[in-house]
C-alpha cells in the first residue's frame, strides 16, 4: 500500500502532519532523523516524502539531494515542510529537487493540493492503475 513518509525531528509536528495527511485517506510513516528516512526508503518506496528542512546533523536539503541521486527513489516527490518563509530558501529547495515547499503551520488546503497531484491514490502502488469505479 502506498504511503506518505514524514521526516521531522519534532515528534509533535510529525504527528500533526500525519493526522492531516490521514484526513485524505493516506497512510503515513513517521521517522525522526535523516538516517531513519534513508533506511525507510530502502525498505519501501513512499508516494510522497514530507521533509523537514532544519534537522540536527544533516539538514533536509542534503537529504533531498541524496534521495534525488538514488536510482530507485530519485523520482519520489519531496515536499519541504519548514517555518522558513524565505524566497532564497525556496529557490534552493527547488534546486535540490523538491516538488513543493510548505510553511509551518501547514495550510491543510495546500497539503490537499499536493496530495491530489500525486500519481498514485491511497491503496495503490506507485505507477499502478486504479481499478475503474463501478
Amino acid at each position: 500500500m502506498s504511503y506518505v513518509l514524514i521526516v521531522d525531528d519534532d515528534q509533535n509536528m510529525a504527528q500533526t502532519l500525519s493526522d492531516m495527511v490521514g484526513l485524505f485517506d493516506w497512510t503515513t510513516q513517521i521517522v525522526t532523523s535523516p538516517r531513519s528516512a534513508i533506511e525507510s526508503l530502502q525498505r519501501d518506496r513512499p508516494a510522497l516524502i514530507l521533509l523537514d528542512l532544519n534537522m540536527p546533523g544533516v539538514d533536509g536539503m542534503e537529504v533531498c539531494r541524496y534521495i534525488k541521486r538514488d536510482p530507485i527513489n530519485g523520482d519520489t516527490p519531496v515536499v519541504f515542510v519548514t517555518a522558513e518563509d524565505d524566497p532564497g530558501t525556496k529557490a534552493r529547495a527547488k534546486e535540490a529537487g523538491a516538488m513543493d515547499y510548505l510553511i509551518k503551520p501547514v495550510d491543510i488546503d495546500r497539503l490537499e493540493e499536493i496530495l491530489t497531484k500525486l500519481p498514485t491514490k491511497p491503496g495503490e502502488r506507485p505507477g499502478s492503475k486504479a481499478a475503474p469505479n463501478k
